[in-house]
């Protein structure tokens, strides 16, 4: 036996052996795209919380016995309280996708039959996660608003300084609720794409 005679062989078997499979691969790539997403959004969720509570206790700190402190409170603990939503709302989307990940790597004989009704599946959840979201978001703004409102009614803030700022808070408000939308959506395209 001659070492021509071995050594293409046993390349060859390794090479095939240790190649690995594109539907594993890529749902692992996908898998991980979803985790990094939602602790990018997870983040963005923290900073937004840190950043509300730094506003809040800034009021506190220069409007101390101001009245309608209570609403300022209710808006905080109404955003807190979303935040947490959100927060458990990505990580049902990061469990069914690890979920989804694990029925693709079970696939037998029915592999294309099973990861189209996973696809499907996913994008349902994906779908209903993505409303649940938006929904959490318009009641989230339709509270805070309220808030606002009601405490330029009953205080008197209306035309006043203190009034203008709360518009800008609730113009603020607004705008993060619309961007999330925004990215809402534009996380959901690339799904589609693989229908």
């Amino acid at each position: 036996m001659s070492p021509k005679e071995t050594a293409p062989a046993a390349p060859a078997k390794t090479a095939a052996a240790e190649k690995p499979d594109l539907i594993e691969t890529m749902t692992k790539l996908y898998t991980t795209g979803v985790e990094r997403v939602a602790e990018f959004q997870k983040q963005g969720l923290d900073l937004a919380l840190q950043h509300n509570a730094d506003l809040v206790k800034t009021w506190k700190k220069h409007a101390e016995a101001a009245p309608g402190m209570f609403a300022l409170e209710a808006a905080a603990t109404a955003f807190e309280r979303y935040a947490d939503f959100r927060k458990s709302t990505i990580d049902l989307v990061v469990e069914q996708t690890r979920t989804l990940a694990g029925i693709v790597k079970e696939r037998e004989a029915k592999a294309t039959e099973i990861a189209d009704e996973g696809k499907a599946r996913a994008q349902e959840a994906f779908d209903h996660a993505v409303a649940a979201q938006k929904t959490a978001l318009d009641f989230s703004a339709k509270q805070a608003k309220a808030a606002f409102e009601t405490v330029k009614q009953q205080f008197g803030y209306a035309g006043t300084p203190a009034g203008a700022a709360a518009d800008s808070m609730q113009r603020g408000m607004d705008a993060v609720v619309e961007a999330q939308k925004d990215f809402l959506d534009v996380i959901r395209g690339p799904i589609q794409i693989l229908h």
